[in-house]
Formats: C-alpha cells, sequence, structure tokens
C-alpha cells in the first residue's frame, strides 16, 4: 500500500510532480494545499485544494506525509515554504525517478527531487529541498547543502561543497574542491575555477562575478 502524500503547491511544478509522484508509484498524491492567499482551484486532477491553514484538520501529519513542490522563481521563498510545511510537524518525501543512477551509500534529507537521467556518484551527501533536473551530473564526494537548484545538465566534479539557496544554470561546470558559497548564481553555461562569494552572480568560461546583485531579496529568476 503506498504512502500516502499532500502536494504543498498548485503550479507548474507541483502539477508536475503530481505525474511523476503518479507514475512513478513511490506515493499516492490525495490532495493540494496552498496558501488562502493563493486559493483559486477547488481540485485539481480531481483532487481537493486545501488551505494550508487548515491543512492538517483534514489530512494531519500523523497519517500524512508532505512534498514541497514550490518551483525556482524565488529561492529563498522554497526555503519559506518548506519551513511552514515542517513546523505543522510533516514529514517531507523526496522524488527519486526510477530512471536516476544514484548509489547506496547516498545520504538525503527531506524534499529532494531526482529526476531522471540525473547520476550521483558515491559517497555525496544531500540536505533538504534540493531539485536536481534532468542530465545533472553530480561527481563523487561532494556535500550539498539545502534549498539549491540544478539545471538540466548541471556538474559539479568530485568534492565540491555547496552551502544553501544556490542557483545552477543550464549546462553550468564546477571543477573539483570548491565551496560554493550562500546564495551563489550560476548563469547558464558558466564554467566556474574558483570558490564564489555570497550572493553574487556567475557568468562565462573563466566565470567571473557580478556585484552583489541579491543580496537583498534572494535569488529571483524573471523568466
Amino acid at each position: 500500500m503506498l504512502k500516502k502524500i499532500v502536494i504543498y503547491g498548485c503550479g507548474a511544478f507541483a502539477k508536475l510532480m503530481h505525474y511523476y509522484f503518479s507514475t512513478a508509484n513511490q506515493y499516492e498524491v490525495v490532495a493540494f494545499t496552498v496558501d488562502s492567499i493563493f486559493l483559486q482551484d477547488t481540485f485539481i486532477y480531481g483532487l481537493p485544494v486545501i488551505p494550508f491553514e487548515d491543512i492538517t484538520d483534514d489530512y494531519p501529519p500523523s497519517d500524512f506525509s508532505m512534498f514541497v513542490a514550490i518551483g525556482y522563481k524565488s529561492m529563498r521563498n522554497r526555503k519559506r515554504t518548506f519551513e511552514k510545511a515542517k513546523n505543522k510537524n510533516y514529514d517531507l518525501v523526496n522524488f527519486v525517478s526510477n530512471n536516476a543512477i544514484t548509489y547506496s551509500n547516498l545520504i538525503l534529507g527531506e524534499n529532494n527531487v531526482i529526476m531522471a537521467d540525473v547520476v550521483i556518484e558515491p559517497f555525496v551527501t544531500m540536505a533538504d529541498n534540493n531539485i536536481l533536473w534532468s542530465k545533472s551530473l553530480i561527481c563523487h564526494n561532494c556535500n550539498i547543502g539545502s534549498h539549491n537548484y540544478f539545471a538540466p545538465n548541471s556538474v559539479l566534479s568530485g568534492y565540491v561543497i555547496v552551502r544553501n539557496l544556490c542557483f545552477f544554470g543550464t549546462r553550468s561546470s564546477v571543477i573539483d574542491k570548491l565551496v560554493i558559497a550562500d546564495e551563489s548564481f550560476l548563469v547558464a553555461g558558466s564554467v566556474l575555477f574558483s570558490d564564489t562569494v555570497s550572493y553574487t552572480r556567475y557568468s562565462g568560461n573563466p566565470a567571473k562575478p557580478s556585484n552583489k546583485l541579491h543580496e537583498k531579496t534572494g535569488i529571483i529568476i524573471s523568466r
């Protein structure tokens, strides 16, 4: 019998994750939830949409788990939403595609997404609420914090340390043994050869830093 989960979110990413959970047969999605100020639809795919403020009434954390499906447009919002779910004492499930390559010594926290064709080599540790999109490569002995986003075909070489709330654009690459500071933003196609500074955007090959563009707001993706 599949464990029952509620998806927190009702946007495109939440609907995509509903599809993945439903087809992978890892969990049974029984409802969606969203903050009441964003509530528009009462049903999605025939499942009820419950105001988050009331979610524990019908779907208590003693009987249901949750998956927080908030995309990357506002990285700090992903963190806030994760914390709101944890504050209601929900266990947050991971999604690991059946078509991803991982190893038994992978250490995962909660609410991580590992899409199809992702490769995670041995001796990797990953905390909470990370998204690894299709064909990302995490090489051996990397240590990844929380609330990070890896776009398709992004690459971490071995022994890289990633802190929190970082964004790795499509086809960005990081050479081995670097430290990626909090809220670093690697633009698509960037190739990074040195440690980063927090709140800083990097682009080019080799990647060069811009000013601290998002220290107050966090990383916001406008497109």
